[in-house]
């Protein structure tokens, strides 16, 4: 526990707020996800079966990787279940707060016992920014866009 505070303190300031907020948001999301059923979730996780563009700034892609390394190194550590699709999700709220255009998906797929398995995954442009692990067993089943970034905000508009 103490290794884990000392490497906490090690960090930057923006890289500890960015593991406080994913911390609070997984713990949030994961009873959202335990009480809710997902279809009211799906309202507003985004544009249903849309894709955001592949193309992002540096400073943008910069942010979108620090907050996928906070969520996915938080999650590690969690009392709760922070699996994939709490990640995807605390990364999608991160990602709209700064006005960064992502794509969160939902994978279906077959594990060795043959049962059926779930899987989501988030992107920021052209990089996965968490669930990246596995992802190309899975068929894509949904995704959820948001499409705004800082520039589109600020003139109003909506790109596809």
């Amino acid at each position: 526990m103490i290794r884990l505070v000392r490497r906490f303190l090690g960090f930057s300031w923006q890289e500890q707020w960015i593991c406080v907020e994913a911390f609070c948001l997984t713990g949030v999301t994961r009873l959202v996800i335990l009480l809710l059923p997902f279809r009211w979730m799906s309202m507003v996780l985004g544009k249903h079966m849309q894709e955001s563009p592949i193309k992002e700034g540096v400073a943008e892609a910069a942010l979108a990787g620090l907050i996928g390394w906070g969520v996915e190194t938080v999650s590690r550590y969690t009392p709760w279940e922070s699996k994939c699709l709490v990640q995807a999700i605390v990364g999608k709220m991160m990602l709209r707060q700064y006005g960064i255009a992502n794509t969160l998906y939902l994978g279906v797929g077959r594990d060795a016992g043959n049962s059926l398995v779930a899987h989501a995954w988030l992107r920021c442009g052209d990089t996965i920014i968490t669930g990246r692990q596995g992802r190309e067993r899975f068929t894509m089943v949904g995704k959820f866009a948001d499409h705004m970034n800082t520039k589109e905000m600020q003139k109003g508009g909506d790109t596809i």
